[in-house]
């Protein structure tokens, strides 16, 4: 079993589904709607407001389409063909994880070119750093919550509930966080860590401002790396 193999047939699977483009289409029309004010009506957004409702779906269906890799696995029970041998389990870990970080970079070049055009079509000026920061963005956010519930999925293999979790992690969460960080009786470096080192909190709600610092690159990259460590070691214990 190679990996290349495992990457290839992924992504053959991902690029002939209509959920796909599907997911693409619907991130784009938000962010059209505002294009199209600005150019028709002088609607008062600016370029970051394209970015903010391209994430508005996009935000949730690059986790969707992430998962779709193993997820479809586990449900059409293909794993345990794949799982026979250590080496066979750990080229299937990797192999997942390079196709979740090819389907951010797919929807960082989508968002990335969408929010170009919109903005030629609007007449608003986009900035340089965002050429590169969308795509980035993109595939941090894809590989942090990709590889999360992928890890997830070596401990509890329920696919209905993965695709729960994950929506609850994404939606509700961040906003449980900023409950908590209201509260004044929060100590300052409890509520400093939450803001810039506690990816769960943050990397949602800045994937659509791309309003990034250096603190959040470290963590969410450190995160990911501590992530897939665990479930390359998990992994090679699962019983399948």
């Amino acid at each position: 079993m190679r990996i290349s193999k495992l990457v290839s047939y992924d992504l053959k699977n991902i690029m002939t589904s209509w959920l796909t483009y599907f997911s693409i289409v619907l991130c784009v029309l938000p962010a059209f709607g505002i294009a199209y004010s600005v150019a028709n009506f002088k609607g008062p957004f600016e370029v970051i407001q394209l970015t903010y409702f391209f994430a508005f779906f996009g935000s949730l269906l690059v986790v969707i389409i992430a998962m779709l890799s193993f997820t479809k696995d586990l449900s059409q029970n293909t794993v345990t063909l794949l799982m026979n041998e250590k080496s066979s389990r750990l080229k299937y870990f990797i192999s997942k994880v390079i196709t979740i970080g090819i389907v951010g970079l797919i929807f960082g070049i989508t968002g990335t070119l969408s929010t170009y055009f919109l903005a030629e079509y609007a007449g608003l000026e986009m900035s340089s750093e965002l050429f590169w920061q969308i795509t980035v963005h993109y595939i941090l956010y894809a590989l942090f919550y990709g590889t999360l519930f992928l890890t997830i999925s070596t401990f509890y293999t329920n696919v209905l509930a993965l695709f729960i979790i994950a929506i609850l992690s994404i939606v509700l969460l961040p906003t449980l966080l900023d409950g908590l960080l209201m509260w004044s009786e929060l100590p300052e470096s409890i509520g400093t860590f939450i803001t810039d080192w506690l990816p769960l909190y943050f990397i949602s709600e800045t994937v659509g401002s791309h309003n990034w610092n250096t603190e959040h690159y470290i963590s969410t990259v450190i995160t990911i790396i501590l992530i897939i460590v665990i479930g390359l070691i998990r992994i090679q214990k699962r019983d399948y």
